[in-house]
């Protein structure tokens, strides 16, 4: 990094702390205030419901006045009115408010309805044999209370498919008891009627009263969100339903004063702007840092292999020829055939490293090539042929390579891709898979050409997987000898997509899968046995 980049940096903090310091104590005013609104919000909210909570209180103490009067007095009537009361042709029937009345005389015998059962109140008697549960809790609870609580009456409820309904038993003339099972519909259109009277003009907010199935029993809005200020179970009896207040769908959630608007926004655009402006220029100069780096290691990569070969291939010749004290010495046949077949190698891979070079060169100064050059040739035979050159380099650290070669005949295909990224596939197994087996698969369907390179090495954990086809990527130290630049995956893929194909990885358990397509086009399929 020189001067020009350093100074440039320091007037960069210079400029930007300040504003930054000062734009987050404007947010963190900000934040206080809105948490100071939503505190008094929620606090308004519970208080809302709570004033509708005590108006459904007195509502049911009304209605509980109401029937017992008149309960009282239908049964004044004797058993005729009683037997009508769920009649629709009886003149003396009650409104629909019950769907059961129980009553019982001072000895605790059951006057209503009567023990011999008829076809008139076979409903009745059926009801009654549902709710026996209940109506014998809440008669022992009102046993239990002094005598004036016993006549003020006690509640009760049981629970059907549908929710809850209540009962309520109180102490009555002539200390006769009686129950009146409440019907839950009536009882529902009643508050509802109640609630929209009080409430249609009271607030703007949408207050909702639902069930425990969270059926909406009643509501004054349409028009609300889904966020919900507050809160609240019913008082007694009604414990079972709750009140909820949403937030106005036209008025906005985050209210907060102009004032810290004013103040908070122009800093937060003039620290966005300058921050910007500064580092745009910092950018290109950081970017062409990093392209240079990123060039000089990818070359590096790139680089080692081929230059590797030779100098292992030239140590192989040197092996096979006599010494100097030995001159007169025959080369065998077999040893002749080796440092030819040596020497092609080397002379292969001179060529290779050459394409490199020119490569490099070419994107030294700036221009890219087109297109992948495509030739015909065998994919098997380019395999073999690539893992054949770095056999010897293969044996001192992998026990033992096995093929699963489907790609027998001749295609059109990228052989100088395919070269590289079988070599950095074999180079990274070596390294991370040392001292176990590799196994190389290929196929092709349509126009795509697919390698694997399966390991048995250590396996890696799925956040390993995303990350190592970045450059420079490299496992923690300590699982292998890390001689690279962290580049071998990233070469593959970017191979992989000049020939519009892709390179993955996966987890192999042990070990990884490696699996490569390359787009190629097909021209003769030949047949293996032939």
């Amino acid at each position: 990094m020189n001067q020009r980049h350093k100074l440039g940096y320091l007037l960069t903090a210079l400029v930007v702390l300040p504003i930054f310091a000062l734009g987050l104590i404007g947010l963190h005013a900000l934040n206080a205030d809105l948490k100071t609104y939503q505190l008094q919000e929620s606090k308004e909210a519970n208080l809302e419901l709570i004033r509708v909570d005590s108006k459904i209180t007195a509502f049911m103490n009304d209605y509980k006045s109401s029937f017992k009067k008149n309960i009282e007095t239908v049964h004044e009537q004797g058993a005729w009115a009683l037997r009508c009361t769920f009649q629709e042709s009886c003149p003396q029937k009650l409104n629909n408010r019950f769907t059961l009345i129980v009553s019982f005389d001072r000895f605790g015998d059951q006057i209503y309805p009567p023990k011999e059962t008829t076809s008139q109140l076979y409903s009745e008697m059926g009801k009654l044999r549902r709710i026996a549960s209940s109506l014998s809790t809440a008669k022992e609870n009102l046993s239990r209370l002094p005598l004036l609580d016993r006549k003020n009456g006690v509640w009760s409820n049981y629970l059907t498919p549908k929710g809850h309904n209540l009962l309520y038993c109180w102490l009555g003339k002539k200390n006769f008891t009686y129950c009146a099972v409440i019907n839950r519909n009536s009882l529902i259109e009643e508050l509802q009627t109640f609630l929209t009277s009080i409430e249609s003009e009271q607030t703007s907010n949408h207050i909702r009263l639902l069930d425990i199935h969270y059926n909406i029993l009643w509501q004054n809005k349409n028009n609300y969100s889904d966020k919900i200020s507050a809160e609240r179970q019913l008082s007694y009896p009604l414990y079972f339903w709750r009140l909820e207040r949403l937030q106005n769908a036209n008025a906005t959630s985050n209210k907060y004063p102009l004032t810290l608007v004013a103040l908070t926004l122009p800093i937060a655009s003039l620290l966005i702007f300058l921050a910007f402006t500064l580092f745009k220029g910092q950018k290109k100069v950081l970017a062409e840092a990093n392209e240079r780096a990123n060039f000089a290691a990818s070359i590096s990569h790139e680089l080692r292999t081929p230059l590797t070969n030779l100098q292992l291939y030239a140590d192989l010749i040197r092996n096979k020829i006599p010494s100097p004290e030995n001159m007169s010495a025959q080369l065998s046949i077999e040893a002749t055939k080796e440092i030819v077949k040596y020497t092609d190698i080397i002379a292969s891979e001179t060529t290779r490293l050459s394409e490199m070079v020119n490569n490099a060169l070419t994107i030294a100064k700036g221009t890219h090539p087109t297109s992948r050059k495509k030739i015909k040739a065998i994919p098997d035979h380019i395999i073999e042929e690539t893992v054949s050159k770095l056999s010897p380099l293969l044996k001192k650290q992998i026990e033992k390579i096995t093929f699963n070669l489907q790609t027998p005949y001749e295609v059109e295909i990228d052989r100088s891709a395919l070269e590289q990224i079988l070599v950095n596939l074999l180079d990274n197994a070596r390294k991370y898979a040392a001292d176990t087996n590799i196994r190389i698969s290929s196929k092709i369907e349509g126009e795509v050409f697919t390698l694997t390179v399966r390991d048995w090495g250590p396996s890696f954990s799925k956040n390993n997987i995303r990350s190592i086809f970045k450059p420079f990527s490299q496992r923690p130290k300590g699982e292998a000898k890390r001689d690279g630049f962290g580049l071998g995956l990233a070469v593959c893929e970017q191979l992989a997509k000049e020939n519009d194909g892709f390179v993955k990885a996966e987890q192999a358990n042990p070990g990884a899968r490696f699996i490569v397509a390359l787009k190629i086009k097909p021209i003769n399929q030949i047949n293996k046995n032939k």
